[in-house]
């Protein structure tokens, strides 16, 4: 007779065992499960993806391509212009902003890039970062990140900035550094930001030139009918004509070039072609 095995074992010990083991195959396989961004309009959008991952996905930006022209012609700060009287002149520098650009579809709806946030004072200012400080020598800006992808009917912009920075914290990293006192835009006679500067040559035999501040805001309405494809970078392409711009200035005037931006600015911009 064999001798009787004592227990040594609870009776659920199988059950919680087998239990345990499930619970840490399904864990296993819960974490091994493919990790990736989920959010289509991004540029990184995993369609392989089956889980969702923290803070990784990137958007795709709104970028501006500006053609600058003189009339028909290219232009740039080298080059030797005529007044109304057929006196040469030179613009050896010509920076200006152009701001809150937003984008309509066909059926009205509003489209801007991404809000950004700074310190204003006690309080947070958020914005949009499209605070663009033009340049002659510069043909290429971000205006910032997008999340939608619509067709596009028109595009709108203003020449001049439509809010009060005033508030931002000019030591703050997040300001940006063309709305402090830094900015080329920066007048020191009011100590404000104005919309235009102009650095004019008006005698080729001298060294000597001027600079001219210019404050006024206008809304700019240009069509453009185009698609945007969803997590994918777009690109706008306008012209401007600086020689319409300047089409009444008389060098023996100063006051001239300000009055002749200020009546010439309307049509100026338009889609590049």
């Amino acid at each position: 007779m064999l001798p009787s095995i004592k227990r040594i074992f609870p009776p659920d010990f199988f059950l919680f065992f087998v239990t345990g083991i499930l619970i840490t195959f399904l864990s296993t396989g819960c974490n091994t499960r493919i990790q990736g961004c989920l959010e289509v309009n991004a540029e990184n959008f995993d369609l392989e993806a089956e889980r969702p991952c923290k803070g990784c996905c990137t958007y795709p930006s709104m970028r501006l391509t500006m053609s600058q022209k003189w009339g028909d012609e290219n232009f740039t700060n080298t080059d030797t212009l005529f007044d109304m009287q057929g006196q040469p002149y030179q613009i050896t520098d010509l920076k200006y902003f152009l701001t809150s650009w937003t984008w309509k579809d066909p059926s009205g709806e509003i489209y801007t890039v991404d809000s950004v946030t700074a310190a204003c004072h006690s309080a947070t200012l958020t914005y949009t970062p499209d605070l663009l400080v033009m340049d002659t020598r510069k043909f290429s800006y971000t205006l910032g990140t997008i999340r939608q992808a619509p067709l596009l009917e028109s595009v709108q912009f203003s020449l001049g900035l439509v809010g009060d920075f005033s508030c931002l914290e000019e030591d703050n990293p997040d300001t940006p550094v063309d709305l402090t006192d830094q900015s080329p835009l920066w007048n020191p006679q009011t100590s404000s930001l104005e919309t235009v500067r102009l650095i004019v040559r008006r005698s080729l035999d001298s060294d000597l030139v001027d600079t001219i501040f210019i404050n006024t805001q206008m809304e700019y309405f240009i069509p453009y009918s185009e698609q945007m494809d969803l997590g994918f970078d777009f690109e706008l392409g306008l012209t401007v004509n600086y020689g319409q711009w300047f089409q009444d200035v008389d060098i023996n005037e100063l006051s001239s070039f300000r009055s002749s931006i200020l009546t010439q600015l309307d049509g100026s911009f338009s889609r590049t072609p």
